[in-house]
């Protein structure tokens, strides 16, 4: 099982070395160049506040406030994500029939990343960072750390698809406080789309598998932003976060959908 996992890896990043050969030999004429990196380089981000509507472990409304980074230098790209969940439930008492207001969901989770850039801003190596806390989650908290190599197959303008792959190291403790570590194999796809003038599309896929057995991770955010004046947006999220090793009888799969607002920087 290892060595196919490895093997598909493998074969991965040669693919995406031989989809770099050919589009660096000739550029179509529709690609664009980006504009000019300045010596500080360039800074972009969002910062997203909104409510959430959650289905799986947990089923209730939520409040959520999320921020992205990015910061584009001539030879490194580097990208910050911070995500976090607060959500309050009514329980009612069972034997005296009175309601409560508890916090049934606290979530919070950090993201790092830093590409080093080696063929025209396309090809890079990288080196990421995670860590996710979850109180009432299936894992209460993941860690994870990883290197690989990343290729932007697809870039004009704002558009973009990037793909990445490599070994890591990732670390879980799970909801009844057993810990778990061992060597995974990181894979990603990063998808940012503008469909027109004031709208625009993203993807992002983030798979850990585990090499040792043990449980095996995959997040999936697609995200639809309309601009709505100047720098505010409208932005509709979907998520669906699986673990394929869950304790006692949580499910594997937790889904969230939400409407934010969104302040684009």
């Amino acid at each position: 099982m290892h060595v196919s996992i490895i093997g598909v890896g493998i074969a991965l990043m040669l693919g995406l070395f031989g989809v770099q050969a050919s589009e660096t030999a000739s550029l179509p004429d529709s690609e664009e160049p980006l504009q000019p990196i300045g010596f500080f380089g360039t800074v972009t981000g969002d910062v997203e506040l909104g409510f959430l509507l959650t289905s799986g472990n947990t089923d209730a409304f939520a409040i959520r406030a999320n921020s992205e980074l990015v910061h584009e230098l001539e030879y490194f790209r580097n990208r910050y994500q911070l995500q976090s969940l607060l959500q309050k439930s009514n329980i009612t008492d069972g034997s005296s029939g009175e309601q409560s207001r508890v916090t049934t969901a606290s979530r919070y989770s950090f993201t790092g990343q830093s590409n080093y850039k080696l063929v025209t801003g396309r090809e890079s190596v990288f080196a990421r960072g995670a860590y996710a806390y979850d109180k009432f989650g299936a894992f209460t908290q993941q860690a994870s750390l990883a290197v690989g190599y990343g290729n932007r197959i697809y870039e004009r303008r704002t558009n973009y698809l990037d793909l990445e792959t490599g070994p890591g190291f990732a670390q879980q403790e799970s909801a009844a406080g057993n810990q778990r570590s061992g060597a995974i194999w990181f894979l990603a796809a990063n998808l940012d789309y503008k469909l027109w003038d004031n709208s625009s599309f993203r993807q992002s896929l983030e798979s850990a598998v585990s090499l040792d057995g043990e449980n095996s991770t995959l997040l999936s955010r697609s995200s639809l932003t309309a601009k709505v004046a100047d720098k505010l947006s409208m932005r509709f999220n979907f998520v669906v976060r699986y673990n394929s090793r869950p304790e006692a009888n949580l499910r594997e799969t937790d889904t969230e959908t939400s409407a934010s607002l969104v302040y684009t920087f």
